[in-house]
């Protein structure tokens, strides 16, 4: 029975280590085997008497310190404290009782004192996967400090990955810098751990409105949006023109941002296709000089009403006088474009959609560039068209160009009447 009893109690006392929150397993300095103070110890010397500490820094000067002679008094919890200098000539890592979790939200609180006759600078916390390695920069204090006085300091952060070291420096100075720190523990907070966010109807018709409704924080900030009714409240309306994501977050108090999305589908009504052929005329053909210069300049420089374009595709004709059609043959989202030849106008401000527009040029002899120049991204950027070549063959020849708005795609066309016309 006796047996039993402490097979159990074993069995709770292990349930109960692993339910633990995440801790320092000596943030307070307490667990050490210094008899008193023991003043500017090696990077060695230090980790020889100090336990789950492991001090690392390019001098080496850790104190370990019991004594009321600096700061005006003695520790702030227990009996022990540290003193580091600066500049990362003082660092130490602090082991945790296991690992972080990443993308976990946690939040630490500790004490920094000043000493009449010394400077300071801002203390620096980093997570670490290894004991001597400063690792990610997760704190800078905003505050210095204070000469004599004991001051909690406290923060919260996102574990960027998976360490099991807490790493403590003075962000600036030297040798001739020192601080006083104490007491490091996590707090045990009650965070959100996620929004909860609804939609009224998650598939609409083009046209219609939905309602989007958070819950589970508060102070929210909705993506910007220009189909929202509003961006800072819990409700809001949404009339999307097209498949989108709304996102919505909620900067909580020592618990980090929260963020929750969610997809609204758009159907887009059938409609009976219309023919819309927009036919412009034939470009007069420059004379020979002027042309040739001018597609020199061009061919050089690679750019187009002052952006720069790339060739995306490049093809031959059999006929100097081809059709060319524009069109949208993805998802229809407000794409404009301008079409340029051989750096001159030939089509301003086309809406590309589903119904095909249609242009019929004259190329020159040799190379001919065709630039598709965005005028917006659309709701779903890059700028995107289709575009169909017919030289009089039977067979259209299709391209795709892609546009931003720092870049134009362009259509590289060879025409070669000595080729084509024997």
């Amino acid at each position: 029975m006796q047996l039993t009893k402490i097979f159990i109690l074993l069995i709770f006392s292990c349930l109960s280590h692993l339910s633990f929150s995440q801790d320092f397993l000596n943030g307070d300095f307490e667990n050490n085997s210094a008899k008193g103070d023991l003043i500017n110890l090696s990077n060695d010397e230090c980790n020889k008497k100090l336990q789950d500490v492991h001090s690392f820094g390019s001098y080496g000067d850790v104190d370990i310190i019991r004594s009321s002679a600096y700061g005006g008094s003695g520790a702030q919890n227990g009996t022990w404290y540290l003193g580091l200098t600066g500049g990362g000539t003082d660092i130490v890592a602090l082991t945790l009782t296991a690992p972080l979790v990443s993308g976990k939200i946690y939040s630490i609180s500790y004490y920094d004192r000043k000493t009449s006759g010394y400077v300071v600078s801002p203390i620096q916390i980093g997570v670490s996967l290894t004991n001597n390695n400063t690792g990610t920069i997760i704190h800078t204090a905003s505050e210095l400090a204070v000469l004599n006085v004991w001051t909690k300091r406290t923060f919260t952060f996102t574990a960027p990955n998976n360490g099991q070291y807490i790493t403590i420096q003075m962000q600036s100075g030297g040798i001739q810098d020192w601080v006083n720190v104490d007491n490091f523990v996590f707090i045990n907070t009650k965070c959100k751990s996620s929004i909860k966010l609804f939609a009224s109807a998650y598939t609409i018709e083009q046209g219609n409105s939905v309602t989007l409704a958070a819950s589970g924080a508060s102070d929210y900030m909705w993506n910007n949006d220009a189909t929202l009714s509003t961006f800072t409240s819990s409700t809001v309306i949404a009339k999307p023109l097209a498949n989108t994501i709304y996102t919505v977050s909620s900067n909580q108090k020592d618990c980090g941002v929260l963020t929750a999305t969610v997809a609204i589908n758009v159907k887009v009504p059938i409609v009976q296709k219309q023919k819309d052929t927009v036919i412009v005329d034939k470009i007069v053909e420059k004379k020979e000089t002027p042309l040739k210069k001018h597609h020199k300049k061009l061919f050089n420089s690679h750019r187009i009403n002052g952006r720069k374009f790339i060739v995306q595709e490049s093809l031959a004709v059999s006929n100097n006088a081809i059709k060319i059609m524009v069109w949208d043959k993805n998802r229809t989202d407000g794409d404009e474009v301008s079409l340029y030849l051989n750096g001159e106008l030939i089509m301003e401000k086309i809406t590309v959609t589903k119904t095909k527009k249609e242009i019929i040029i004259d190329l020159i002899p040799g190379k001919n560039i065709i630039v598709m120049h965005a005028l917006n991204l659309g709701l779903i950027p890059p700028n995107t068209a289709a575009i169909s070549i017919n030289d009089g063959s039977k067979r259209d020849k299709l391209i795709t160009l892609v546009s931003t708005l720092k870049k134009s795609g362009a259509l590289e066309v060879f025409y070669d009447p000595l080729v084509y016309n024997k």
